[in-house]
């Protein structure tokens, strides 16, 4: 799981360019370097995701990946280090979009799986530590097609 999902999303977003925004993949150095200054090991349905797409509008839902403007980087690198400083989010959770309900859907890399996965939790505005988190699904690449696929059938 989540490799064959990730892929899934691409082609969902190549396919219905009218619904679609993306700010371009990212490099090799570009994902080492967000994980550096993060302090973590991204899932790999994510780093996917990064190197096609980068940061990326479908059908109205918004997913933060990394864009690199003026040798920053932005996107889940920012919004991250925000909600760590704002809200006490522990360091090894991503926040890669907002939920809505002032909320965050976040990776959490410390239950990184063999397979290199890592599960989606949302971060709330009422959480104040890791066990407090709600439980969205088991990877990037299947919550991030599911979000697609909602978006594009409302569209």
């Amino acid at each position: 799981m989540g490799i064959r999902e990730a892929e899934q999303f691409v082609q969902l977003f190549r396919e219905n360019p009218d619904e679609s925004i993306f700010a371009g993949g990212c490099s090799e150095a570009e994902i080492a370097e967000a994980e550096r200054q993060l302090g973590v090991t991204f899932p790999e349905s994510y780093k996917f995701f990064l190197r096609e797409l980068g940061d990326c509008y479908v059908a109205g839902e918004e997913i933060y990946g990394v864009v690199v403007r003026d040798s920053q980087l932005l996107g889940a690198v920012t919004e991250t280090f925000d909600l760590r400083e704002s809200t006490g989010m522990p360091s090894h959770l991503v926040a890669f979009r907002p939920d809505g309900m002032g909320g965050y859907f976040t990776l959490d890399t410390s239950r990184m799986s063999a397979e290199g996965e890592a599960p989606v939790y949302v971060w709330g505005a009422g959480a104040h530590s890791a066990t407090e988190l709600e439980y969205i699904g088991t990877d990037f690449g299947t919550v991030a097609l599911g979000l697609a696929q909602r978006g594009l059938r409302s569209a």
